[in-house]
């Protein structure tokens, strides 16, 4: 399902989201670039099946989920961008560093199929591309309410066989509520060459990334009620910095007309720093975290229309990442440590992954595929404050096979299938055999393992019409648990199940209006708690709303007037795993543009929260974890092309 105009390009033929006999999204830069967003993250709020839940807390944002998983941890799903995996820490997904107007198009996958990724890829995936190419320089200028400035400039330049691109981009905000405003800028440049026969593409991209954003903290449900601007004096100098460093090569060759290689290598630095405080009883804490990642991925590609069926392909994949980490902590007052660290950990991760598939195209109405795909870990860590090292447990080889189908009877009707399994690793430490003391703890543990299927059909007569329809399921056995047993020990045990429908459209009657919309619902269930926790048996997993559904109007053409109107939508949601306090969350919030182009040069006004909706952005907790969204708010904006 696309949303927004997506331009068709020559890419590699290798193996790419649209390949996929799954769910796959696809937002485009008409939709994106003109986005007004304080985090990045929130540019996922359109994408069909998707829920957002918005932390608000400095340069810890917010996150968005996907097939049942809850928003108070870190996405079930791992960021590719132009290539190369963004995902830090312990999972968190790396999107703030790409503003909207440095983006072409983001791709998400949905469910356990896709064998591109390994970890991270718990349930789907999401592919954001940059934009590359082209001999244009579009800038945009933005301000509006509480206090905000935005501003990028995009320029590309195009010689015989040579391109280069360069971005930049600033934002300050003072936020909605007290104690929550940013200031973030990015920079980035890339530079390719592409052969005269068209053969071989060699390239080099650069990025930096800079933010300063408060935290205004969390409020009780009363509060956020009466006052939702509101920040307690507990969390005055709550907020955070965070600090991006990238650099990657890329090739790209064809041996001949049936063989095609993709080689990508990289080397990045996240650096991040959080002061956080939770009530006004506890003490603020600094939370330091240094991730430093180099590697390489390989895609290796074979097709081939002479063979006994009528299209064979083939993809052999290879990835290799290498982590060095270092996280500390410090109670502090006012941002001031106060004595020696409470946290001082030091460890390091490599892996390496590799996926086979054969996609065939048996006739002109079947298509099967299968694929299998491992990956091994490795590492060490050391907790400095108790001086105890050790080795990460046994991570070697975990399988995950997938299969899919797609039959098309009909031109423009088509059923599609999949199933595969993905995993999750242990927490660090449990992933080294230690407990966050410092105390070494059972070298048993494993992996949990996600085994999904999905079945799908899609409708799509006529070029302006497209509709899906889906049912998944996915359970999760063998999570992680503490033994509760007064040992602090931890075990594989316990099983979730999540499954739901979902359902997608795009209607273009005319070039100038676009109709689009999106529905899910969700059932997620603890099937197994696992020993100690018996009373959440066959309670709702918590922070999952029951349903999302989005729905927009687009409306203009090249010239002239042109506007858009989309509602986003979302249910209620247990805040604990029993099930005993009341549901939240619910809301539905209407934004609005509206401008006039003229030639090269556009205008616009946009409202954002357009009927002042009073509602709670996320909740994580039922007394005093609610942070409440934006109330209504306006902004202007200007675009000039050269």
């Amino acid at each position: 399902m696309k949303l927004g105009t997506v331009t068709v390009t020559a890419d590699a033929l290798y193996m790419t989201s649209a390949d996929q006999p799954a769910s796959v999204d696809v937002v485009a830069a008409d939709q994106i670039e003109t986005e007004n967003v304080d985090f990045s993250m929130e540019l996922m709020k359109k994408v069909p099946g998707t829920y957002f839940g918005d932390w608000n807390q400095g340069v810890v944002s917010g996150t968005f989920s996907m097939r049942g998983f809850d928003s108070n941890h870190d996405v079930p799903a791992t960021l590719i961008v132009d290539g190369i995996p963004h995902n830090f820490g312990y999972g968190r997904m790396d999107i703030q560093p790409f503003l909207p107007m440095e983006i072409e198009r983001l791709e998400v996958v949905k469910g356990t199929g896709d064998p591109r990724y390994g970890l991270q890829n718990i349930a789907g995936n999401v592919n954001l591309h940059t934009k590359r190419g082209g001999n244009t320089t579009k800038a945009k200028l933005l301000s509006g309410s509480f206090n905000t400035y935005d501003a990028s400039l995009i320029t590309g330049h195009e010689e015989g066989n040579f391109s280069q691109n360069y971005f930049v981009g600033y934002r300050q905000s003072d936020g909605f509520r007290d104690h929550s405003g940013l200031r973030k800028g990015a920079a980035s440049g890339k530079w390719f060459y592409t052969t005269t026969d068209g053969d071989l593409s060699i390239g080099a991209i650069a990025r930096v990334f800079g933010i300063d954003a408060d935290a205004p903290g969390y409020i009780t449900l009363e509060e956020a009620a009466n006052t939702p601007q509101y920040s307690p004096e507990f969390a005055r100098t709550d907020g955070g910095t965070q600090d991006d460093h990238h650099l990657s090569l890329h090739a790209d060759y064809d041996f001949n007309e049936n063989v095609f290689l993709s080689l990508k290598t990289y080397v990045q630095e996240i650096e991040r720093t959080r002061w956080a405080r939770w009530s006004d009883a506890g003490s603020q804490q600094e939370r330091f975290s240094d991730d430093k990642q180099f590697g390489a991925v390989s895609t290796l590609s074979y097709e081939s229309g002479n063979t006994a069926i009528q299209n064979l392909k083939l993809d052999w994949g290879l990835d290799f990442q290498y982590q060095d980490n270092t996280e500390m902590r410090w109670t502090t007052v006012d941002r001031v440590r106060q004595g020696d660290p409470a946290r001082d950990w030091d460890f390091n991760k490599s892996y390496w992954g590799s996926y086979i598939q054969a996609d065939g195209l048996i006739n002109d109405w079947l298509r099967l595929i299968g694929a299998l795909r491992v990956d091994s870990f490795t590492g060490d860590f050391e907790n400095r404050l108790s001086q105890t090292a050790s080795d990460m447990l046994d991570m070697d080889f975990i399988w995950q096979p997938k299969v899919g189908m797609q039959i098309t009877p009909l031109k423009g009707y088509s059923l599609y299938a999949n199933c595969g399994r993905t995993f999750q690793l242990p927490g660090t430490p449990q992933l080294f055999g230690q407990d966050a003391t410092g105390n070494l703890i059972s070298r048993e543990l494993g992996e949990s393992e996600n085994d999904g299927w999905e079945l799908g059909v899609k409708v799509s007569p006529y070029q302006w019409l497209s509709v899906r329809l889906d049912y998944w399921n996915m359970t999760a056995t063998d999570e992680v648990r503490d033994k509760k047993d007064g040992s602090g020990d931890f075990i594989n045990s316990g099983e979730t199940e999540r499954k739901g429908w979902d359902m997608a459209f795009s209607v273009r009657p005319v070039s100038w209006a676009a109709l689009w919309g999106s529905y899910s619902m969700v059932e997620v269930t603890y099937i197994d708690p696992g020993p100690g926790l018996e009373d959440r048996l066959g309670k709702d997993i918590e922070n999952i709303p029951d349903y999302t559904a989005k729905v927009g109007l687009d409306l203009g053409k090249q010239t002239g007037l042109f506007g858009s109107i989309w509602l986003e939508s979302q249910g209620d949601y247990y805040v604990d795993p029993q099930n005993e306090t009341a549901r939240v969350g619910d809301y539905n919030v209407w934004n609005a543009k509206a401008g006039y182009r003229i030639g090269k040069t556009a205008f616009g006004l946009e409202i954002k929260n357009l009927l002042d909706e009073e509602y709670i952005g996320f909740a994580w907790n039922n007394t005093s974890g609610f942070s409440p969204g934006d109330e209504r708010s306006a902004y202007a904006w200007v675009t000039v092309e050269f």
